[in-house]
């Protein structure tokens, strides 16, 4: 059993996760879980991928964004994470990617449109940022656990590592749906069904928690 730090450890875990569902091949996304008791966060180095990260690629970061643990480069795009963890004390862990289908989405500049039941997930859930400036991230989150960066990719973040890393798995595959049937004008689900779906998904089926242990059971982690 390693001697590591158990959100050091999630950091890792959800890196490999998202690489074995093809998010993590290029460089540039980031993954971070919130230290329990300072105003500090791990977050993977800016020169590994996400499906290459290892224990060694995990550092320690202040919120100034300071190195406290290792001595590797972090993402210039750091500053967003601080920004949302001093916003929402309910937020333990963020993740960032540039996946296909989410940055599809957001080359469109819009919310993702609630075509599928489990789009339900994002309805009245998902913010769209005003621009890519590291400040305007952070403030556009509000109470939403999706962010969408128009031109440039999406952020999830949640209360957990599992479900931040499975609610942005389940983003790609339903940004993927919405692109794909764009062209088409396919009807959004009724208003007034989302809420009850979204129950249904969420708190009944718990959705997140079985993909979150699906997406470690692909990437062959215990």
């Amino acid at each position: 059993m390693s001697s590591q730090p158990e959100e050091k450890l999630d950091v890792v875990k959800a890196c490999k996760a998202l690489g074995a569902k093809g998010l993590g091949s290029g460089i540039g996304g980031h993954v971070s879980r919130k230290h329990p008791t300072q105003e500090a966060f791990w977050i993977n180095a800016f020169d590994r991928t996400l499906a290459e990260v290892t224990e060694n690629d995990v550092l320690l970061v202040d919120y100034s964004g300071n190195l406290l643990d290792g001595d590797r480069e972090i993402s210039k795009g750091f500053e967003f994470h601080p920004a949302i963890y001093e916003k929402r004390e309910d937020v333990t862990a963020i993740v960032h990617t540039h996946g296909f289908w989410g940055t599809a989405l957001a080359g469109l500049a819009r919310p993702l449109k609630i075509r599928h039941n489990l789009a339900c997930f994002f309805h009245e859930d998902q913010t769209l940022s005003p621009d890519d400036s590291f400040s305007s991230i952070g403030e556009a989150i509000g109470f939403a656990d999706t962010i969408i960066i128009p031109w440039h990719g999406c952020i999830t973040v949640g209360r957990n590592i599992g479900r931040a890393t499975a609610l942005h798995v389940t983003l790609e595959e339903m940004a993927k749906l919405d692109v794909t049937l764009e062209p088409s004008d396919a009807p959004e689900i009724p208003y007034e069904w989302r809420s009850r779906i979204k129950d249904l998904v969420d708190n009944q089926a718990g959705y997140l928690e079985q993909t979150w242990n699906l997406i470690c059971r692909n990437a062959g982690i215990v």
